[in-house]
C-alpha cells in the first residue's frame, strides 16, 4: 500500500471525531483532525501529480466547473481587499483554501483503483456507524450542551448531536449516510450477499433512529426529497408510496409529542432566527449583488452592517454564515459566485446521469451515480434551510463519493 492510500485510510478513521477534534486557533479561525487529514492528503497528491507529470489527474468533466468557482471566489477577495482588514482577508483566504483541499479529494478518490475504491466504501460505511453510536451514548448520557455554550456551542437540549456538537448538521450527515447504505443495500442484494444484507439493515435502522431523534426538521425533508428521488431512480413505485406514507405517520407521530421547545416538530424560535438570518443576507446581496462581500467574509459584513456585534460573534459560531448556502454563496461572492456554483451543482449531477443511463441496472457505478444524484438532491433541500453544502464534514463525504462515482 502506498503512502497516499494509508493517508486516506487514516482520513476515513478520523470521521467518528467529527467536531471533538476541533481545534481553536484564534479569533474566528478553527480547524478540525479531517482539516489536518485532507491537507495533508491534498499537498501529497498534488505534488506526486506535479513531480510525476501526471496532469491528467485533472482531467475530468468536473475540473472546468471546479476551477471556474475557485477563480470567481478569489475574485471577489481581490476586488473586497479595501473592504478587509489584513487578518480578516487572512481568516477568509483560509476558508477558501480549506474548500480547495476539500475539492481536491474528488481527484484523489478518482485516481484510485477500483479495489482499493471498494476499501473505501467499506471503511465509509464503519467508520460513519461510529458515528452513529457515539450519538446514541451522547443522547442517552449528555444530551445537554449548556456547559460548552461558552465555546460558542449551542445548547441544544434532549436532542442527539453525536460528535458534531450539532444536530442539524449530525441529522444532515446521517441522511447521505443512509443513502449511501441503501445503495450499498442494493448491491449486497444483487449479488445475493444475504449475511452482508442482514447487517446493513441493522445499521440502517439505528441510524434512521439516529435521524429522528436530532429532531431536525431540515434533516427530515432532506430524508424525503432525497430518497423520492432514489426510488425514483431505482424505479420503485412501492417504497414511493411507503416513505409518503411513513412521513405522513411520522408527522402525526411528532405532532403529539410533549411539547419542548427543542425538540417540537412546529417549534417557532428556530424559525423566525432564520428568517431574520435570511433578511440580513438578502440586504448583503442588495448592496453587493456582482461579486459579493469576499468568499467566507460573511461575518466582517454582518459587523459592518452591525446585524451582529463584534466581539460577541467572535466567541460563538453563529455569525460567520447565513443558513441557507445559496443566500451565503450568493452574499459573499455576489451574481456571478452563485452562478458558477450552480454550474458546478449541475455539472456533478450531470455526470451522475449520464452514468446511470450508461450502466446497467445493479452495477457499481449505476448504484454510486444513484447515490450521488439522490445525495446532492438532499443536500440541496437542507441547504435551504441550513448551510450545509459549505459544512466540512458533508463537502468531505460528497467529493468521495463523486470520486467514487468517477469511472476511468
Amino acid at each position: 500500500m502506498n503512502f497516499l492510500k494509508a493517508l486516506f485510510i487514516f482520513l476515513l478513521l478520523t470521521i467518528p471525531f467529527a467536531q471533538v477534534g476541533r481545534l481553536q486557533l484564534g479569533s474566528g479561525v478553527a480547524i478540525t483532525i479531517n482539516d489536518i487529514a485532507v491537507a495533508i492528503i491534498a499537498i501529497v497528491w498534488f505534488g506526486r501529480t506535479i513531480s510525476k507529470k501526471k496532469l491528467k489527474n485533472l482531467n475530468s468533466a468536473l475540473s472546468k466547473p471546479i476551477f471556474i468557482f475557485i477563480i470567481v471566489a478569489f475574485l471577489s477577495l481581490i476586488i473586497n481587499i479595501s473592504n478587509l482588514k489584513p487578518f480578516e482577508l487572512l481568516v477568509s483566504s483560509l476558508y477558501l483554501i480549506r474548500w480547495v483541499l476539500y475539492a481536491c479529494l474528488f481527484f484523489v478518490v478518482a485516481s484510485f483503483d477500483s479495489k482499493f475504491k471498494t476499501k473505501i466504501a467499506y471503511l465509509l460505511m464503519m467508520a460513519s456507524f461510529i458515528l452513529v453510536l457515539l450519538g446514541f451514548i451522547q443522547y442517552f448520557l449528555y444530551s445537554d450542551l449548556r456547559n460548552l455554550y461558552y465555546l460558542g456551542w449551542d445548547e441544544h437540549l434532549y436532542r442527539l448531536f453525536s460528535t458534531f456538537l450539532d444536530p442539524n448538521f449530525a441529522g444532515a450527515f446521517f441522511v447521505l449516510y443512509l443513502i449511501f447504505l441503501s445503495g450499498i443495500l442494493l448491491y449486497f442484494l444483487k449479488n445475493d450477499k444475504k449475511n452482508l444484507v442482514i447487517l446493513t439493515i441493522v445499521i440502517i435502522l439505528l441510524t434512521l433512529l439516529a435521524t429522528y431523534l436530532t429532531f431536525s426538521r431540515s434533516a427530515a425533508l432532506m430524508l424525503l426529497g432525497s430518497f423520492l428521488t432514489f426510488f425514483v431512480l431505482i424505479n420503485s413505485k412501492k417504497w414511493m408510496v411507503g416513505l409518503i406514507l411513513i412521513s405522513l405517520i411520522f408527522l402525526a407521530v411528532s405532532s403529539k409529542n410533549i411539547y419542548i421547545e427543542n425538540t417540537y416538530l412546529f417549534r417557532t424560535a428556530s424559525i423566525e432566527a432564520r428568517l431574520d438570518s435570511a433578511r440580513n443576507a438578502i440586504q448583503i446581496i442588495k448592496d453587493n449583488i456582482v461579486i459579493g462581500v469576499g468568499f467566507n467574509a460573511y461575518r466582517y459584513a454582518q459587523i459592518r452592517y452591525k446585524f451582529i456585534d463584534g466581539k460577541e460573534t467572535l466567541k460563538n459560531h453563529a455569525g460567520a454564515g447565513t443558513d441557507n448556502s445559496f443566500l451565503f454563496i450568493s452574499s459573499t461572492t455576489g451574481l456571478i459566485g452563485l452562478l458558477s456554483f450552480l454550474y458546478l451543482l449541475f455539472s456533478i449531477l450531470k455526470r451522475a446521469y449520464i452514468n446511470y443511463r450508461a450502466t446497467k441496472k445493479g452495477e457499481i457505478i449505476n448504484i454510486l451515480s444513484i447515490i450521488v444524484i439522490a445525495s446532492f438532491i438532499g443536500i440541496i433541500f437542507d441547504s435551504i434551510f441550513i448551510n450545509s453544502l459549505f459544512y466540512p464534514f458533508n463537502m468531505m463525504w460528497l467529493w468521495i463519493l463523486v470520486g467514487l462515482m468517477e469511472n476511468k
